[in-house]
């Protein structure tokens, strides 16, 4: 017996509700493919976004562990070598998002003006020919004037001009924003992740086994080049999949936006597992109140750091005051979306802040898991207001079944590659050089 305390497995052993974890996730992932289907047959074009939403859900997932596994390595921190397994297994799940991913390439017509095919906005359709009060002929295209409810059903037009600065804005980013292109470097973004995650997956897997320290100095020794590949493929992903879905609108700072919610979503996904890993006994004492106080401060420091990128977007773009800009929260301030971004506001950040501010309250677990399961809540709700208010013509909030079941369908078929790769592997790095260091690992104040 105390032997087994001195080398533990810490695996997932059979019979346990751990064991038949990838059972209940791949029931919700079968009920979520039967909802897709009828989602798609019902209404397509709501199903391209739904399924887009999920699948961007899911890769802010990956995002978030490919920071927190390389950064480990990159600052050579101890405190978190303990915690780093469900990060990676988060990585070894990446291959089923590139399977998932396929169906998006075949929806592009659907999801981009700039596409070749897709029906244009309101805002931005051709020019339409009539008669003005004096009979001349005229040209414009009119649109209720968003987000305004006082001005009613009153209408503003787009004059011929802007209609054709608008086309030719198109034009000018065609070399980028154009079917081929988007689709090879998409190629490329996940033959980066997947050489990234797979690789630190396999190093680290490899070193159980081996105990050999030099992996640890390759993995540190590879870092930098793969923090800098994921940052900029991750950047140039959220330009192409979620800003092309209105091209006229940028911002400079975007990247950094998906980057601070990936953040925020993969420490709430590591504080909510090794809870209930620990909860569990399969994780021995591997993971303490010290690593949880620890995930917690960096866990409230990345949603601190969201809100200040988030309103840093919107004062810069407020500021400006340049149309093309402002058209990004006009639309999510019309059509209900209004109530969505107040939810934002308070909820991914002003609750959370005021109630996870106090050290008391990170370091008392049902409210760690608690604060930790909302904020994943709230990032699901923050990509759904990335992507949703395309879906339709004009700015209109409504959840419909589809969006559901695309989220299930997505999320169920990840998370279910992710736990079987969880019964296979020990549930810690026991082969790495600093998890003895880890494991008596105290706050020092």
């Amino acid at each position: 017996m105390s032997a087994a305390k001195e080398s533990p497995t810490y695996r997932i052993t059979d019979g346990g509700l751990w064991a038949n974890a990838w059972k209940v996730s791949l029931t919700v992932t079968l009920l979520g493919a039967v909802g897709c289907v009828a989602g798609y047959m019902a209404d397509p074009h709501r199903f391209a976004f739904s399924y887009l939403t999920a699948m961007v859900t899911a890769l802010t997932l990956v995002f978030g562990a490919i920071f927190l596994v390389v950064i480990q390595h990159l600052s050579s921190a101890f405190w978190g070598v303990t915690t780093r397994r469900i990060a990676e297994f988060v990585l070894a799940a990446l291959p089923v998002l590139a399977i998932l991913f396929v169906p998006l390439g075949l929806s592009m017509n659907t999801l981009f003006e700039w596409s070749g095919t897709a029906p244009e906005s309101a805002e931005h359709a051709a020019p339409e020919a009539r008669s003005d009060a004096s009979g001349e002929l005229t040209l414009g295209v009119a649109h209720a004037q968003e987000g305004d409810e006082a001005l009613g059903e009153q209408e503003v037009e787009h004059t011929d001009m802007e209609v054709a600065l608008h086309h030719e804005l198109l034009e000018h980013k065609a070399p980028w924003l154009n079917r081929p292109y988007v689709l090879v470097r998409t190629v490329v973004y996940f033959a980066v992740w997947l050489l990234i995650g797979l690789g630190y997956f396999r190093w680290s897997t490899r070193q159980d086994k081996t105990r050999d320290h030099a992996l640890t100095v390759k993995m540190k020794q590879a870092a930098p080049l793969a923090f800098i590949g994921f940052a900029s493929t991750m950047t140039f992903f959220s330009f192409d999949w979620i800003m092309g879905l209105e091209p006229n609108w940028y911002s400079t700072i975007f990247g950094v936006y998906i980057f601070s919610g990936s953040a925020v979503a993969i420490l709430a996904l590591v504080i909510v597992l090794s809870l209930s890993l620990m909860r569990s006994g399969h994780l021995g004492d591997a993971v303490n109140l010290e690593h949880l106080h620890d995930l917690g401060k960096f866990f409230f420091g990345f949603f601190c750091f969201w809100a200040y990128i988030a309103f840093s977007q919107w004062m810069l773009i407020w500021y400006a005051g340049i149309p093309e800009e402002a058209t990004y929260f006009h639309r999510r301030w019309a059509g209900g979306w209004q109530a969505v971004g107040y939810i934002l506001i308070f909820g991914h950040f002003v609750l959370p802040f005021l109630f996870f501010m106090s050290r008391v309250i990170k370091r008392r677990v049902n409210l760690l898991r608690l604060t930790a399961i909302w904020m994943l809540l709230m990032h699901v709700v923050d990509v759904y207001w990335l992507v949703m208010p395309y879906a339709t013509q004009e700015p209109h909030f409504a959840v419909q079944y589809i969006d559901v079941a695309a989220m299930l369908f997505v999320l169920g078929a990840f998370f279910t590659t992710m736990f079987v790769i969880m019964k296979r592997y020990p549930l810690v790095p026991v082969g790495d050089p600093r998890l003895p260091r880890s494991l008596h690992f105290h706050q020092t104040q």
